[in-house]
């Protein structure tokens, strides 16, 4: 009988111990889940002061309109089939060198690096693993560093990144009177983490207004809920949050203009003038001579009196 009762003792040891390793296994594997995944969304912004959303200007003077707004039309530029691949991935990065300088909170930048997940920043070391968006703007980001646009920031996955320069841009300036050059960054076949619901979205610089125009398409299942759109400086202490963290911010094709305040004032974006001299005939000079001699004879006439 002692036998069983330290037979049935041992047993119940190998129970509770087997149910401590199971349960301990659980807790590491959430552990190390909870590392890879975004942490739960904190408290939402939303930067528009009314449904047709304005907003700004940050302490650098940039303010922003929105799709709602006539001034900033949603006009995807897909470039899906003839921009460069710099590549894609989960938690990755690629640097591109700009074909023109942009300047951006007063800095003239010509290489960027492109993140996987939503976002461009002018630090080209940083390794483009930050997947914890910011909210509110600004905040030192949890990994790496730079002034940066987020057109949309979250823990994403990208299928590809392209990069294409126009000398004119296919999405007119909305502030130049005159073809203005642009370079788009698209995020293309972008999902969330754990999720396979994909849309594309990308980002529009003008290289001589310094406008910025963040887009995204159809399809981003969460429409803003844990995500964030704006752009920061690179000491990350002034910023402009247009969305962070909010539901519905930003809904299926939803455009959103950052404006340059150092461009000149909306419609002056003008080329530079250039005066020509027309081509005169001999005759015609003939004719400019005599009228400047009559000028001449009757000047004199005059003081002759």
């Amino acid at each position: 009988m002692m036998w069983i009762n330290r037979a049935a003792q041992a047993h119940r040891v190998w129970v509770v111990a087997l149910a401590f390793l199971v349960l301990s296994g659980a807790a590491v594997v959430e552990a190390q889940s909870s590392e890879l995944k975004d942490p739960a969304p904190a408290v939402g912004v939303f930067g528009g002061t009314d449904s047709e959303a304005t907003g700004g200007p940050d302490d650098y003077g940039y303010t922003f309109e929105d799709s709602d707004e006539p001034s900033c039309p949603f006009a995807f530029v897909d470039i899906s089939s003839t921009g460069t691949s710099l590549g894609g991935g989960d938690d990755e990065a690629y640097v591109t060198t700009y074909a023109e300088s942009f300047t951006f909170y007063a800095v003239t930048v010509i290489e960027a690096l492109v993140s996987t997940n939503g976002y461009i920043s002018t630090d080209i070391t940083d390794p483009g693993g930050d997947l914890s968006n910011d909210c509110p703007l600004p905040a030192v980001p949890s990994t790496g560093g730079g002034a940066r646009i987020y057109p949309l920031h979250d823990d994403l996955v990208t299928s590809d990144i392209l990069v294409q320069y126009f000398d004119t841009c296919p999405r007119a300036s909305d502030r130049c009177l005159i073809p203005e050059s642009c370079t788009v960054i698209q995020w293309q076949g972008v999902t969330h983490f754990g999720d396979d619901t994909e849309w594309n979205q990308q980002a529009i610089l003008y290289h001589k207004s310094g406008d910025i125009v963040a887009q995204v398409g159809t399809g981003n299942p969460e429409v803003g809920s844990g995500s964030t759109t704006g752009i920061q400086n690179e000491s990350a202490t002034d910023a402009l949050t247009y969305a962070c963290n909010v539901g519905q911010s930003v809904p299926n094709d939803t455009g959103v203009c950052f404006r340059n305040p150092d461009s000149l004032p909306a419609g002056t974006c003008l080329a530079p003038v250039v005066l020509e001299v027309p081509t005169a005939s001999p005759l015609g000079l003939l004719a400019l001579f005599g009228l400047l001699a009559l000028a001449a004879w009757v000047m004199l006439r005059r003081r002759g009196r």
